[in-house]
């Protein structure tokens, strides 16, 4: 009797839990992989007192008839945006590319003459040698990067990449005369904090402590840098969220990054919004 009783207390318990996962409300998010490891820890942290919502990550962009779907947005005006991301040149420390650097520095001209085919005049002939890797996905960091300096993406030289950026960092691996963009995310060891140990930055012609930070090659001194300091030669960009705002569910999550959530952007290799900012997304909601 008390095996039956067990056997059917067991079984109703597989019910209920079966029930309550069915009703439990399922949220994709649509994310690229350089912001995906923070948005993880946002899900993990939400979950804790909101229990009844699962979350799915899917690769590529949500689908207009897709219900409960974020989906990651760099600048533009129509996303509700949490984070910062920089972009820096880098090539790797195998490779050629920084001996015939030498000691002339890039600024924000010869970087479009480096990396752009109408600039094509402007470089020297060491340049020209080099091997252009860029990114080919909607959200890759390529895209901003070409925008920022008032390029067309498919003006870049050399070769797209497809798939996820940190594809990139594969790419110049192979190749002696490789130089790619990449955001910080992509570029440091989020756990030592250091830039990945085959990996080197392009000199950049910034004032003395902007030089001095970026040699130093650590992540939190230069996201402290590049929140205080702007230079023409590091893009910066906004990261964001679309989704629609008449959805309850999507905004309490939206709502919750935007206040609890941005606690953890440093820790993920973003820039903290100036808090104006924050407070306009804020707003938004």
């Amino acid at each position: 009797m008390k095996k039956l009783v067990y056997t059917i207390a067991l079984l109703w318990g597989l019910q209920v839990s079966q029930t309550v996962q069915a009703q439990n409300e399922q949220v994709t998010l649509h994310v690229p992989n350089f912001v995906r490891p923070l948005v993880e820890k946002w899900v993990a942290e939400y979950q804790k007192t909101n229990t009844q919502v699962d979350f799915q990550f899917k690769s590529g962009k949500s689908q207009d008839n897709e219900p409960n779907s974020i989906s990651f947005v760099s600048d533009g005006n129509d996303g509700v945006f949490f984070a910062r991301y920089a972009v820096l040149p880098v090539t790797t420390k195998q490779s050629e590319v920084a001996e015939r650097i030498g000691s002339h520095r890039l600024n924000a001209k010869k970087l479009k003459a480096l990396f752009f085919l109408k600039d094509q005049e402007q470089e020297t002939s060491n340049a020209q040698q080099f091997h252009i890797y860029t990114g080919n996905s909607l959200t890759s960091a390529s895209r901003f990067y070409a925008a920022y300096f008032g390029e067309a993406h498919a003006d870049y030289k050399g070769k797209k990449i497809s798939g996820d950026d940190s594809f990139l960092n594969v790419a110049i691996s192979r190749d002696p005369l490789g130089v790619t963009i990449n955001s910080l995310s992509n570029l440091f060891n989020l756990e030592s904090r250091q830039l990945h140990e085959d990996l080197a930055l392009l000199p950049l012609e910034l004032d003395k402590q902007g030089r001095e930070v970026l040699e130093g090659g650590r992540l939190d001194e230069i996201i402290t840098l590049l929140e205080r300091q702007h230079y023409n030669e590091i893009p910066v960009g906004k990261a964001g969220l679309v989704y629609d705002h008449r959805n309850a569910l999507l905004s309490d999550f939206v709502h919750w990054v935007l206040t609890h959530g941005t606690q953890y952007v440093h820790e993920y290799g973003l820039l903290q919004l100036p808090t104006k900012d924050l407070a306009q997304n804020t707003n938004k909601l």
